[in-house]
């Protein structure tokens, strides 16, 4: 399970603020992601599974055109 402060970790990482990240997982808007960052709101399955994927493998952010900043 991906804790919120995991995932905002992860999307920084990745480059992604709220308002990307909205975009990338097709929700309305950045405050649905600050709400899962925040723990407001619970991460849901395919946004934790995907950002782990992201972050674990270069072919799965190539094919999305993400690059990982440690």
């Amino acid at each position: 399970t991906m804790t919120p402060t995991e995932l905002r970790e992860a999307h920084r990482k990745l480059g992604l603020s709220a308002a990307k990240a909205a975009l990338f997982f097709q929700v309305s808007d950045g405050k649905t992601v600050r709400r899962w960052w925040s723990g407001e709101s619970s991460i849901p399955g395919p946004v934790a599974v995907l950002t782990d994927a992201l972050i674990r493998s270069k072919s799965v952010r190539d094919s999305f055109g993400l690059e990982l900043d440690e």
